[in-house]
């Protein structure tokens, strides 16, 4: 196909019929090229993991609010099995409020724990006190106990899904420890359990963070392209075009064209190397007179994790 300059989304004319012409995919047969990844810290900390929540007081399980339901470790749960546990939707501000409103409501009623949204880019002090007491009375109600001397909570999740972030939340709004926890956007880089870190005064609450850790083996390819578009798997796992074909095929369905703007499209698109295409133009990510597609894949990618494209889930619920 011969890919020539267009104009910009809403400068063209015939731009809104186009979007109505356009008939986006009904499958996905995106093949990644690998199906699991699970590196030697995972197995490691794992273990050490279940050893040391038998003394937690409370479990708090970190999900990505784009993939509530795939960004859950069945296996690593298993594990908690007995101990008191809520669960946090973070990077609620890259989805819908009335979605991620229903997601918390559903999960919570099939599984009888409570559930919470929150965002790293929204201080809210007053919530992060309320979430830990909520952990101290389901601890103490789980102990038959009035008050401990201390509490100690575990927060764990797989890779990339915002567990080190989230505790950064409470060290930026209170006055103990200001060290921050080291975060970065690519997933694996906690491989060890933290130090245990104190976040509370009243009630005294101390806090551990854990290593990201995934299932030795995915359910299906579609699972691994679901972590690797939303950064959960090092799109390097699945290769950076087949994670960005598959975001494509659901940004298509979700009806969330903002990227045909960013890339200079005049209409949506299936071909994903037509959309990289323009995008590395657009960008100026070229060698020798060609789009360089593998690096416009990867900016792909991040450009979703920021929220450029719009606020989606990429899983039916």
């Amino acid at each position: 196909m011969r890919l020539t300059r267009c104009l910009h989304l809403r400068e063209s004319p015939a731009t809104p019929h186009l979007i109505k012409q356009f008939v986006p995919r009904e499958t996905c047969n995106v093949k990644p090229k690998a199906t699991n990844w699970f590196p030697g810290h995972m197995s490691s900390g794992l273990k050490r993991m279940q050893m040391m929540t038998r003394v937690a007081d409370c479990i708090i399980e970190i999900h990505d609010a784009r993939l509530p339901f795939t960004s859950r470790n069945r296996f690593a749960n298993q594990s908690y099995a007995g101990r008191p546990r809520m669960l946090i939707l973070a990077k609620a501000d890259l989805v819908k409020r009335d979605e991620i409103d229903m997601i918390c409501k559903q999960i919570s009623v099939q599984e009888n724990i409570p559930v919470y949204s929150t965002s790293n880019t929204v201080r809210q002090k007053q919530f992060l006190r309320g979430l830990m007491k909520d952990g101290v009375g389901m601890a103490n109600a789980d102990q038959l106990t009035i008050a401990k001397p201390h509490y100690t909570f575990f927060v764990s999740g797989i890779p990339n899904v915002g567990k080190s972030s989230f505790i950064n939340l409470f060290k930026k709004d209170t006055d103990l420890d200001k060290n921050k926890l080291k975060v970065a956007p690519e997933p694996g880089v906690t491989k060890k359990i933290s130090n245990r870190l104190k976040i509370l005064n009243s009630p005294s609450v101390f806090m551990y963070d854990t290593p990201g850790v995934n299932l030795p083996s995915f359910d299906s390819p579609e699972t691994v392209l679901k972590l690797a578009a939303c950064g959960c798997v090092p799109s390097t796992v699945t290769g950076h075009v087949q994670a960005a074909d598959y975001l494509l095929f659901w940004l298509n369905r979700k009806e969330q064209y903002k990227y045909a703007f960013l890339c200079g499209l005049a209409a949506p698109s299936n071909n994903i190397i037509e959309v990289l295409a323009y995008y590395a133009r657009r960008r100026n990510l070229m060698k020798d007179g060609k789009p360089m597609i593998q690096q416009a894949a990867q900016h792909f990618l991040i450009r979703f994790s920021r929220g450029e494209f719009g606020r989606i889930i990429l899983e039916d619920f």
